[in-house]
């Protein structure tokens, strides 16, 4: 990093920072660039492989990140992401990073000058779809796509039972990670949101979906409006499908 003045710092992220690392993690790293001297994606592999023996990589449109590398190096098969980072960036962070390189005090300074905004679920957005939701998985329900409505679970689980939960425990609102570890009072609970391949199963996991959901939804002190109709309507849909299915 010093030998190439489009870099300004080096800092760590992730499991690391927060003093959780084990033999699972990833290597989470933000590399500070100079404005506007962010590398292509090619220079980016290129700068990759002078760390070690990169046996796959790729870029992170698909987490909406473009400018961030994620590696997966030979020894010990470690998964390191490289963020390549512009100050302004920086600022805009969620939290703040452990600083282990830079030069004078480019990234302290950054740190120091504008305080991290911690990430957290937008309860309304939730609300505005949580009820469009359920009435998909009654849909996915009266079709038998058994398959579909497992995965869609799923995805309830984790873009907004387990966020809505480590949020109001204090824990960073990443899906379900480490949920088990952070708040595992709450896994019994989670348990039941998890279906056999069987319809009656699913119906039963996604009453679980909406009762945790209710509870989470009262018990966080934010301004949310609960859509009221929406959420009659869809339930009542929701239990006439299941009647149907089961005759």
């Amino acid at each position: 990093l010093e030998s190439d003045s489009r870099f300004i710092g080096l800092a760590i992220t992730g499991s690391w920072a927060r003093n959780e690392i084990d033999g699972f993690s990833d290597l989470d790293l933000v590399i500070v660039c100079a404005d506007s001297s962010v590398p292509d994606p090619q220079e980016m592999r290129s700068f990759a492989n002078k760390l070690g023996m990169v046996v796959s990589s790729f870029t992170g449109e698909h987490v909406g990140e473009p400018s961030l590398l994620i590696c997966l190096y030979r020894d010990a098969l470690v998964h390191v992401d490289l963020k390549f980072s512009t100050p302004s960036e920086l600022k805009k962070r969620p939290y703040d990073p452990v600083v282990v390189w830079e030069r004078e005090s480019a990234v302290s300074d950054i740190i120091a000058a504008v305080q991290a905004t911690s990430p957290a679920p937008n309860m309304q957005w939730i609300e505005d779809r949580f009820w469009t939701w359920v009435h998909y998985g009654a849909l996915r329900m009266g079709r038998r796509e058994i398959f579909e409505l497992v995965g869609f679970l799923g995805f309830l689980r984790e873009q907004v039972l387990g966020p809505i939960a480590l949020h109001a425990a204090g824990f960073p609102p990443f899906g379900v990670r480490k949920i088990e570890q952070y708040i595992p009072e709450f896994v019994p609970r989670l348990e039941k949101t998890v279906p056999a391949y069987d319809l009656a199963s699913c119906y039963t996991a996604l009453l679980a979906v909406v009762e945790i959901y209710r509870e989470l939804r009262g018990d966080l002190h934010e301004n949310v409006v609960p859509n009221t109709s929406a959420e009659s309507e869809s339930m009542r849909f929701l239990h006439h499908v299941a009647s149907e299915v089961r005759t």
